[in-house]
């Protein structure tokens, strides 16, 4: 007992001695490295895409991916050949009595297309103090019948539904989700016959909108879209929007398609993603923007926007064509998009700054660049002659600055017959 009492005692000691407040070491992690701040690897000769084989290459990928996308291919996934069949672009449309192929839908991006205008244009045009043209939204349910006939209802007053009872195909838009409201967007200018003068043109455009294709209660398509118009939409954009859309089925899609972009007070973002699938092959193109800066009188005349950097990341992706850019530039000076500045003769000489950007294929580079963008000691004071350009040309690494690789570039994609 004695020797058990000496040892509690002992140990009590010493943790009396021990300072109470020190915490546990814990691990710290590393701050992330800026991927502008390394210099990329250069092209290696024998292992990289020469530059000169560039363009074969870009048409060996558009081949393959018209290849995938032909409504003849037996590899088309079936459910989106269905729906391209119903849509008059399959091998063997299904007949429809009337009214839908006129709704020029040939495919997911004129649905969209056609989605955000009003399904067609078929609303209502409306007049503004006789100097503004409104086209309104497309409204009601247009009905093509099993014996060839038509009718017309004016409900839903905040959608749109067209019916082809042959087919079986109804096609919806809900432009008012939620009791959203909609708003005018300026789009140009149309001619007045009666006046003989033209007329500024105004579209209606939905803030939180959903679109459906469905065949026999079946959805086969879907598209949603969302926008935060902000105070000078028809100036400077909206502040933010979003836009997704599906084609075949909504599960693993063989079609899809995600856009949004935002404009805050110290960031312009855009990205984009886009996936298409056959039976045994897959395709998916994405890219990313971001846009670092101070704007100043968005909505006004004195419109400024000065960028301090920029991430540009981009991927494409088609079977054995595989591509990756990235693009940095990291402070940035003497840069500004103004009315003015950008009027301004030679308005990018003074520009400052670092580039670093690389583009590869298949995982091998195929050209970098990285250096200063400011003018270097020679005499023809433009800017980018510090910038090293690398690639591979003939069998040779070349290193060379702006202008020269422009021009090779410039040959190569051009090149004299």
């Amino acid at each position: 007992m004695k020797r058990s009492l000496a040892l509690l005692t002992v140990g009590a000691l010493l943790l009396a001695s021990c300072d109470r407040t020190t915490t546990p070491t814990q691990p710290t992690n590393p701050a992330p490295v800026d991927p502008a701040k390394t210099e990329p690897a250069a092209p290696v000769v024998g292992q990289s895409l020469e530059v000169q084989n560039v363009m074969g290459t870009a048409q060996s990928a558009a081949k393959q991916m018209a290849a995938m996308t032909d409504p003849n291919s037996p590899n088309m996934d079936p459910d989106l050949k269905a729906l391209l069949g119903l849509l008059g672009m399959g091998s063997a449309p299904v007949p429809m009595s009337g009214g839908l192929n006129g709704l020029d839908l040939s495919g997911a991006a004129s649905f969209g297309k056609n989605f955000v205008q009003g399904l067609g244009g078929k609303g209502r045009v409306t007049k503004q103090a006789m100097t503004v043209v409104q086209d309104t939204l497309a409204t009601g349910t247009r009905t093509y019948t099993r014996d060839g006939g038509y009718q017309y209802s004016e409900l839903p007053r905040d959608g749109y539904v067209e019916i082809d009872e042959q087919s079986g195909v109804r096609i919806e838009a809900k432009w008012k989700v939620g009791g959203a409201a909609t708003v005018w967007v300026n789009s140009g200018y149309r001619y007045d016959y009666r006046t003989g003068q033209s007329v500024m043109v105004q579209q209606e455009v939905p803030t939180n909108a959903t679109g459906s294709v469905t065949v026999s209660g079946k959805t086969v398509a879907g598209l949603k879209f969302s926008m935060t118009p902000g105070d000078c939409l028809n100036t400077a954009g909206p502040t933010a929007l979003t836009l997704s859309g599906w084609a075949g089925r909504e599960a693993n899609a063989p079609a899809k398609l995600d856009l949004a972009y935002a404009w805050t007070e110290k960031d312009v973002l855009f990205s984009g993603s886009a996936q298409y699938a056959t039976t045994k092959e897959k395709a998916a193109a994405s890219m990313k923007l971001n846009v670092t800066g101070t704007t100043r009188d968005r909505c006004g005349a004195a419109f400024t926007f000065t960028p301090t950097r920029a991430d540009l990341t981009g991927t494409l992706d088609i079977p054995s064509h595989k591509t990756e850019l990235n693009v940095y530039l990291r402070d940035l000076s003497n840069l500004e998009f103004s009315e003015k500045a950008m009027s301004a003769p030679n308005a990018l000489d003074r520009i400052g700054g670092t580039l670093n950007a690389a583009l590869s294929f298949n995982g091998k580079a195929v050209v970098t660049a990285f250096g200063p963008l400011a003018d270097g000691k020679d005499m023809d004071l433009q800017p980018g002659d510090q910038v090293k350009f690398r690639y591979v040309k003939s069998g040779k690494l070349v290193e060379a600055d702006f202008r020269t690789a422009e021009k090779d570039l410039q040959e190569l994609a051009n090149p004299r017959r």
